[in-house]
């Protein structure tokens, strides 16, 4: 298991080292038809180095991708033909190099060397492409196809959501979308697929991806709420999100028994999902949501007042690499009072997402988050705030995020918050709010999602109870 470990380990270098003989070979074989010219003769000693190089190069290449190989991660089928088609390179590189140098004087030159050079650049595209199937997902490299990003999404339009099937016709293009490219016959990151239903019951390496009944318990939604730059989070950072909707809806379906063969009118189907279902039965997207980071670029914050956060414990870290744009987390800063979020106001430009969940700023320092005017996501939850605060918020006009779970906040509150035009998300679990403001709540956000939390697994037909005699 520690010889394992360590090749695996060892492994992990493979994507650093594959890169150079690709180039590196490209560039010699370049080289080497230019040099045939009168005016370049004077190259013709740097094709033998570039060779040289590049054979060596893929030798090693060919070592880490064995070994990286061995983690179980890949489709076994592909990875042999990717294996193969490198040694070849390996191979063909080597004697490419020999002929040229002339060290195998029983083999004849003249036009051999070039017919290598031309085999050597076909190994190396088919090499790629299998290469690029494996980390990216199928259709890599190929016109039209599925690549790296999922550029065009597989999009299911229902005519009638209610006799749909949950799995078939909703779960499972979202996990096409999202999740395939790592987790499917391709790529099993953790030894998980999600392809097919054994598949998913079975899980990874780790854990159960799925534990009907419960959203809490399954990786396969825990993992999607976790925080972007958490480690864990999956989707990884980089690859196409899931939206709001979409895990909204993977919620609903694990925490319904998250059965494979089960129609969508025999689920429950509490408020806040209903119009996401429904949703699915249009064939466009008429409201696109609009994105969390402005793409209007912005001058970095002051370095200042970084720091002064950064001395009381704040987390602040841009949003994406090389981005200006900045997220901050009070959650490990200890003591913090109202007035300590004055120090916010320096980078107010630069400021989209603010997290001051589980901390006890109250009503007082909501009128200077209210003064942050590019700020989208807000987390608010068990916090000292109450209806007075969140009307200060009325000038996010680009707030999309709002949880304030835990508070004392009710429905008057957040319906202060009506005109903000581009409020998507509310979570308002263990508030003021109660059954009877629904109605009123729907009218009032017809666009967003308004997440009641307290989420509870109905009592299904074929279920088995027991009841006890509470003593």
């Amino acid at each position: 298991m520690i010889l394992l470990s360590i090749s695996v380990f060892l492994g992990r270098f493979h994507p650093l080292l594959v890169h150079l003989p690709i180039g590196i070979l490209i560039m010699g074989v370049l080289l080497h038809w230019i040099s045939k010219k009168q005016a370049f003769h004077a190259i013709r000693p740097a094709v033998s180095v570039t060779l040289l190089l590049g054979a060596v190069s893929a030798v090693f290449s060919c070592i880490s991708g064995w070994l990286l190989g061995m983690d179980g991660e890949y489709d076994p089928d592909l990875l042999d033909r990717h294996r193969w088609m490198g040694i070849g390179v390996a191979l063909v590189a080597t004697l490419y190099y020999l002929i040229y140098i002339k060290k195998i004087p029983l083999l004849p030159q003249g036009r051999l060397p070039y017919l290598l050079s031309v085999i050597l650049l076909i190994l190396l595209f088919i090499t790629g492409h299998l290469g690029g199937t494996l980390t990216h997902g199928e259709g890599y490299l190929a016109f039209g196809g599925d690549e790296e990003s999922n550029v065009k999404e597989i999009r299911k339009i229902i005519p009638d959501v209610q006799e749909a099937m949950a799995y078939d016709d909703i779960i499972q293009p979202i996990l096409q979308n999202k999740c395939y490219s790592c987790h499917g016959p391709s790529k099993q990151k953790g030894k998980l697929r999600l392809d097919s239903k054994e598949a998913i019951e079975k899980g990874g390496k780790d854990a159960k991806a799925l534990v009907p009944g419960n959203s809490e318990e399954s990786e396969l939604y825990t993992r999607m709420v976790l925080d972007m730059l958490e480690k864990e989070h999956m989707p990884p950072k980089g690859k196409p999100q899931p939206s709001e909707a979409e895990i909204a809806l993977v919620h609903w379906w694990i925490s319904s028994g998250a059965g494979f063969d089960q129609p969508v009118k025999a689920l429950p189907q509490e408020e806040h999902i209903k119009p996401l279902l429904l949703a699915l039965q249009q064939d466009q997207i008429q409201d696109p949501v609009k994105p969390d980071v402005p793409e209007q670029p912005v001058a970095k914050a002051p370095e200042q007042a970084l720091n002064k956060l950064k001395e009381i414990g704040v987390t602040v870290v841009p949003v994406a690499e090389g981005s200006n744009y900045l997220s901050v987390n009070f959650l490990a800063s200890k003591s913090i009072g109202d007035h300590d979020l004055k120090l916010l106001e320096p980078i107010a430009s630069q400021l989209v997402w603010l997290k001051l969940n589980n901390t006890a700023i109250g009503d007082s320092a909501m009128h200077i988050i209210g003064g942050l005017p590019v700020l989208t996501r807000l987390h608010l939850d068990n916090t000292q705030i109450t209806d007075k605060g969140l009307s200060a918020l009325q000038s996010l006009s680009r707030l999309q995020y709002l949880n304030i779970a835990g508070t004392k906040v009710t429905a008057d509150g957040l319906l202060s918050l009506r005109q903000l035009p581009d409020l998507r998300s509310v979570y308002f679990y263990k508030t003021g709010i109660n059954a009877a403001n629904w109605p009123q709540l729907k009218q009032a956000f017809p666009k967003a999602i308004l997440d009641t939390g307290g989420y509870y697994l109905p009592v299904l037909e074929g279920d088995t109870t027991l009841v006890t005699q509470v003593k």
